[in-house]
């Protein structure tokens, strides 16, 4: 008889190794539906139900792609903001939904319309107000995320996320790119004037170069003088090489070019986006969440200590090989901000320690790969910035109330004599708030401080209410939003981080997580209670607390029998 083996049980290795997987799918699964809301006598309760779903996806997307890209980050935002839209549409509730901040936002975003329209270029700044119109992604995450757990879930995906650039950036970084030279032989053809041994060959020919082997290839393949582009320190140079010089040499392939090399490694990681800066100020958000939650994280969770541990000691190297100052030091200030705000004494020791230690050897670092010390007025950045922000000052004071229109300096750079009457690359002013002066206006940027202002008050204020203990996923996200608020601000100061589009969506899920643990701490406090905002509905912390009242209750009896026996 042949055995019927099609409804047999699966073996039980099998089961064993199953088991874990659906374990995490159904917890993942239950975070999910905790976001969901389950009235019953909303209209059309069946459209509640699909878009919850919708807007749940989308958050998570929004997170996941935060640090990798910008289309698939909106892409994911708009998305749930369209679900979000028809909910509103079928349930007709449009109501106001009021936070500390509205007035300085909704003040900021009519000053950028405003100046749109008497701007000195309206076409392009009236298009560029999409990019500020995007600050409703803050409403969108601080009122659509319904639970503290799922709040949870966006803040480790968005730090597990981080971690796959973060390892696609040390493939790169293992692999090299470019030929160091290491050697030059004197009867070289490579040994002039302008090469010099540490300057690593980018193209050659205007074809990239990563092997001898391939630099060879390019010599033999055209006539004429070989172009060779180079990378010196934080500089690009040309420089050329008579090619029959090479061909004529004595050897064979590679030989002949007379220079030893080695993978190039001095190049300023940038992820998976095209500028290292952009990643530098992702991650030093995303550092500043991380270092949060460690703060908050309770002891007994090891493996999450762990987690957060090891997240920590990848992001901040890797934020040291973006060897940008500027996000540098706004982490280090970040770290500062956080610490206190935790009001531990072993956590602001520990903290400062730490960043007294990794600041000075991260600008060590930073100086001896671009040659660049923390402020050099002389250095070509600096001296850039220093020259955009003095024109920049005279622009403002020509247009103090409205600025000139986002966009419009291109149309006015030669009137005005912007970037050193031409003799600089155009580009933007590289600071923030020079930039809101410039585009919006004075008043764009009293509105613009304000609601940073706000966010750290309510922030600090969110902190310093919600229970170490009991609450430490809202505490670890409020500190780490606080955190990231601050690196932002320090940054900004010297990169136009606000009209960076990859690091102002990462910025909005920070802050509007920060107000919807906020919201949701104040909506579970019963009325009356003291500000300190206790535990939520879980079993453990229930039974302390039954705990505790039955020994508040007991006390005064104990006291009053003691006092008749005496």
């Amino acid at each position: 008889m042949i055995k019927d083996t099609v409804c047999d049980p699966p073996p039980e290795s099998f089961q064993r190794e199953v088991k874990p997987a659906r374990g995490l799918v159904g917890k993942f699964t239950e975070i999910l539906r905790s976001n969901l809301v389950t009235d019953g006598s909303l209209r059309w309760a069946g459209v509640q139900t699909y878009t919850d779903w919708v807007i749940s996806f989308s958050l998570v997307t929004y997170a996941i792609f935060t640090p990798h890209s910008i289309a698939l980050t909106q892409g994911s935002y708009l998305l749930g903001l369209v679900a979000w839209g028809v909910q509103l549409a079928a349930n007709r509730g449009f109501r106001k939904l009021k936070t500390p901040v509205d007035v300085a936002l909704f003040g900021f975003f009519a000053c950028c319309v405003v100046s749109s329209f008497f701007s000195y270029d309206p076409a392009v700044s009236i298009k560029g107000l999409r990019s500020p119109a995007f600050f409703l992604a803050f409403y969108f995450v601080s009122t659509k995320v319904k639970s503290v757990r799922f709040a949870t879930l966006l803040a480790v995906a968005l730090v597990l996320s981080c971690l796959v650039n973060v390892a696609y950036s040390g493939s790169k970084l293992a692999a090299g790119r470019g030929l160091r030279i290491d050697a030059i032989n004197p009867n070289s053809a490579f040994a002039n004037d302008t090469i010099q041994i540490g300057d690593v060959i980018l193209e050659a020919d205007d074809q990239a170069v990563n092997t001898p082997q391939e630099l060879s290839q390019i010599i033999d393949s055209r006539r004429g003088r070989l172009q060779i582009k180079l990378q010196r320190k934080d500089a690009v140079i040309d420089a050329s090489i008579p090619r029959r010089a090479v061909k004529d040499a004595s050897g064979l392939g590679v030989e002949r070019l007379g220079i030893t090399t080695s993978p190039g490694r001095s190049f300023r990681i940038s992820g998976f986006y095209s500028h290292y800066e952009t990643y530098a100020e992702v991650l030093q958000l995303i550092a500043s969440l991380t270092v949060g939650l460690l703060i908050a994280a309770p002891g007994k969770r090891r493996l999450l200590t762990w987690f957060l541990c090891a997240s920590i000691a990848l992001l901040v190297p890797t934020l040291i090989l973006t060897s940008t100052r500027a996000a540098l030091t706004g982490l280090a200030v970040s770290i500062a901000v956080m610490a206190l705000a935790s009001s531990r004494r072993r956590v602001l020791i520990i903290s400062t320690l730490g960043v007294l230690v990794i600041l000075p050897l991260a600008l060590v670092a930073v100086e001896r790969s671009r040659g660049v010390s923390l402020f050099d007025p002389e250095e070509g950045s600096t001296a850039y910035r220093l020259e955009v922000w003095r024109e920049a000052f005279g622009v403002i004071k020509n247009n103090p109330l409205l600025g000139i229109g986002k966009g419009s300096e291109g149309k006015l750079k030669a009137s005005l004599g912007l970037y050193d009457e031409g003799r600089l690359p155009p580009g933007h002013f590289h600071s923030t708030p020079v930039q809101v002066a410039v585009w919006w206006g004075l008043l764009a940027l009293v509105f613009y401080y304000s609601f940073m202002a706000i966010f750290a008050v309510e922030t600090w204020r969110i902190i310093r209410s919600l229970s170490p203990v009991s609450m430490w996923q809202s505490r670890g996200i409020a500190l780490g939003g606080l955190g990231a608020l601050a690196a932002f601000n320090v940054s900004s100061l010297a990169h136009f981080n606000f009209g960076d589009g990859e690091v102002v969506m990462a910025f909005w899920l920070l802050t509007g997580l920060v107000f919807a643990v906020r919201r949701i701490a104040f909506e579970t406090r019963e009325p009356g209670q003291p500000e300190r905002i206790p535990a939520q509905s879980s079993a453990n912390s229930s039974r302390r607390s039954q705990h505790q009242g039955q020994a508040a209750i007991s006390e005064p009896g104990v006291r009053a029998a003691r006092a008749k026996q005496n």
